[in-house]
């Protein structure tokens, strides 16, 4: 799949702000910094220690959102790691989460459960030029630590 330096700009600019997104929390427990990157195809975005709600143990997760249609729509929901089930299980208290599978044409990852989350019932205001004023991934993130 081939993206246009448009596309790559724009998501360069939201990995920056979903950064300084993440800065604004406490470090983790896990003694690793939180940290988003753009992965390699442009088509994902990892989001590493991402926060939970303190009722959470731990609170903070892996994640991945699929981006391939980027600014167009939001993720389809937002893809966990496998390897803590204790958390995947305080999730689905929350939200429906399938092991290795997912629904609504996101695709399905081995090794991740996807997390059915929509982001304000699927309404997605990208705007391009000002990307603080409209929907954009921070918030997503934002939105889906609340809904937490």
């Amino acid at each position: 799949m081939s993206i246009s330096p448009r596309t790559l700009a724009l998501l360069c600019r939201e990995v920056d702000n979903i950064n300084r997104y993440l800065a604004e929390y406490d470090p983790p427990l896990n003694g690793e910094e939180r940290l988003a990157s753009l992965g390699e195809t442009a088509e994902f975005i990892i989001v590493q220690n991402m926060p939970l709600p303190d009722a959470y143990e731990p609170d903070y997760c892996d994640l991945l959102l699929i981006v391939s249609d980027f600014p167009a729509t939001p993720p389809i929901g937002l893809y966990v790691l496998n390897e803590n089930e204790a958390l995947i299980a305080q999730l689905r208290r929350r939200f429906n989460a399938f092991r290795d599978t997912s629904f609504h044409e996101a695709p399905a990852l081995q090794g991740y459960t996807w997390i059915c989350y929509s982001y304000c019932n699927n309404s997605w205001k990208y705007r391009a030029a000002e990307p603080m004023r409209g929907d954009n991934l921070r918030k997503f993130l934002a939105s889906f630590f609340a809904g937490c």
